[in-house]
Parts: C-alpha cells; sequence; structure tokens
C-alpha cells in the first residue's frame, strides 16, 4: 500500500498519461524522419553563422520584444496584482493567460498587421495576466509584523511599499526575471507568424532545409538565454528598457481601416452578418463546437498530459 500523497498523485499522472497514449495523434507524416532527425543533427554540430543573414539585427529585436512586451506586462500586472481580490479582475487575469502569445499574435496581425505593436501587445497581455496572479500571492505570503510597527499616522502608501512591496522586493524581481526569460522564447516564437526575430528565420531555415542554419539559430538562442545572469544586470536594465522600444523596427504601416473591420465585421459571427439573427447562431456555434473546438481542446488536454509525465519523467532521470 503506498501511503505517500506525493507518489500516489505521481502515479495518478502516470496512470493518465498511458490511457491518453491512445487517444494521442502520434503519427509521424515524414517520409524519412530518421533521415531528418541525422540532417538535424548534422546541422547542429556544423553550424554556419554566416549563413544567416541578418542574424544580429534578428537577435536584437528578438531581445527587445521581450524587454518591451516583459516590461508592459509587469507594470500591467502589479497594478492588476492590488485589486487581484476583485472577481472580474480574477476572471479577466485568467482568461488573458489562458491564451498563447501566438494566438493573441494572430488576432493582432489582422488589426494591425506586421507592426512592432503586434508582438508586443501579444506579448504583454498574458504576461500581464500572468504577472497580475503571481504578484498577487507573493505580497499576500508576506510577513505582516513590518505593518504593525509602522509609527502612527503613517500613509496607506507608505505603509504599502515599505510594509508590503519592500519586504517582497526580492521575490517580485526574482519572478520577473524568470518571466523576461519566457518572453525571450516567447519572442522567437512570433517569428513563425511573420514578426522580425530569431523564430522568423528558423522558420525559413527549416522550411528550405538549412539545417546549418537551424542550427547556428538554436546555438545563438541558448547562448543568450544560457548567459542571461551576465548581460541582465540590475543596474543596465533601465537602460535596455530604454533602448529596447528604439530595436523593435518599424515594420509595415498600420491600416486604421483594418482595425475597423476586425471589430464591426471579422470578429462578428457569420450568421449575424449574413441577417440570419440569433436563430441561426446556435446551429453556427454547435456545429464549431463539435465538429472542431471540443476535439481540438480534447487533443490539446491528452496532449499536454502525455508531454507533462515525458517532462517529469526526464527531469527526474537528470537528477544528479
Amino acid at each position: 500500500m503506498i501511503r505517500s500523497p506525493m507518489v500516489r498523485t505521481s502515479l495518478g499522472f502516470v496512470a493518465v498519461a498511458l490511457v491518453c497514449l491512445f487517444f494521442a495523434d502520434l503519427e509521424i507524416s515524414s517520409i524519412h524522419p530518421w533521415t531528418e532527425l541525422g540532417r538535424l543533427a548534422a546541422g547542429i554540430a556544423t553550424p554556419d553563422f554566416t549563413a544567416v543573414d541578418a542574424l544580429g539585427t534578428a537577435l536584437l529585436r528578438t531581445i527587445a520584444f521581450a524587454f518591451v512586451g516583459v516590461a508592459l506586462g509587469a507594470v500591467g500586472g502589479f497594478f492588476l496584482s492590488l485589486v487581484f481580490d476583485w472577481r472580474l479582475v480574477r476572471a479577466g487575469c485568467a482568461f488573458v493567460r489562458a491564451i498563447h502569445e501566438l494566438f493573441w499574435a494572430l488576432i493582432f496581425l489582422q488589426c494591425f498587421g506586421l507592426h512592432p505593436l503586434t508582438g508586443v501587445l501579444a506579448i504583454a497581455i498574458p504576461y500581464a495576466g500572468v504577472f497580475g496572479k503571481v504578484y498577487s500571492e507573493i505580497l499576500d505570503e508576506q510577513d505582516p509584523t513590518p505593518r504593525r510597527v509602522l509609527p502612527a499616522g503613517a500613509s496607506r502608501l507608505a505603509a504599502f511599499v515599505y510594509a508590503r512591496v519592500a519586504d517582497a522586493w526580492p521575490h517580485l524581481m526574482s519572478y520577473t526575471s524568470y518571466r523576461l526569460e519566457c518572453g525571450l522564447r516567447s519572442s522567437a516564437v512570433l517569428g513563425f507568424v511573420g514578426m522580425p526575430t530569431l523564430g522568423y528565420h528558423l522558420d525559413s531555415a527549416f522550411a528550405q532545409g538549412q539545417f546549418s542554419q537551424v542550427g547556428a539559430l538554436l546555438i545563438t538562442f541558448y547562448i543568450v538565454i544560457a548567459a542571461l545572469r551576465l548581460w541582465v544586470r540590475p543596474r543596465l536594465v533601465p537602460i535596455y528598457l530604454v533602448v529596447a522600444p528604439f530595436c523593435l523596427g518599424t515594420g509595415l504601416p498600420i491600416v486604421w481601416g483594418n482595425v475597423t473591420r476586425f471589430f464591426t465585421e471579422d470578429i462578428v459571427p457569420q450568421p449575424l452578418r449574413a441577417g440570419a439573427g440569433l436563430e441561426g447562431l446556435w446551429p453556427w456555434l454547435s456545429d464549431i463546437l463539435v465538429t472542431q473546438a471540443l476535439p481540438g481542446i480534447g487533443m490539446t488536454v491528452v496532449l499536454t498530459q502525455i508531454a507533462l509525465v515525458v517532462t517529469a519523467a526526464i527531469t527526474v532521470a537528470s537528477i544528479p
């Protein structure tokens, strides 16, 4: 009989993952997967840094999008954390952080096109929801003793800054630093939808089978992440925040007619645009739910469960 709750929970996750294997779509679509995997390994072993056009510019913009997006998300999240006990705020934060940055980018592409604002908002909005939740938890977990020893007549602002924020500051900064690392990955991924980051060149190199370029890009990105503590120094962060907005590039101009069309036409359900009214809305919506949304949600849960257990197993096996 297994008495440890942690072991029972872990075995439960493993059992669920094994069941999920029978429902997962794990079919390999590549004709010669091992050949392609070998070419990828050879490319990583022989990176060609000279073959990637504008590698420095792409790297700079990847970092710039991460800094601006995370900074805006942190500021917004901090203010949200102050009122996180409001049910509406909690629900709003849960909603925005549930949508991946890539999907936010696809939404904003319809409004702003390939403009830097698309990438910045795609990172800032979901990160604000995450920061709001975590910052609120950090502030709530602080020792209330400093508030009791404040001098009489201290203002609420002074009590908040010196008794709560000051005590929580190391934890807030530690988590923000971690989210910056996540922001760099998010920024790179935005390249797959056309933003001028490392992901754009990585997508192009994969599509053309240029695996030496793929190796150069992956190694470059790994070095940036691995050396994060060396180049992201507290005294340098203000400089980065000032310079980053000027390194985003100009992109294509925003066509405000697209913004108007998105909110007045594109996002309006087809039956309502066609004049079918609410009577035609439910059949249209139910068809999407049954044929697209529910199968997609189910497969997402299945693959997430399998990936969770595989990742945990690799992590445990890697512990020295």
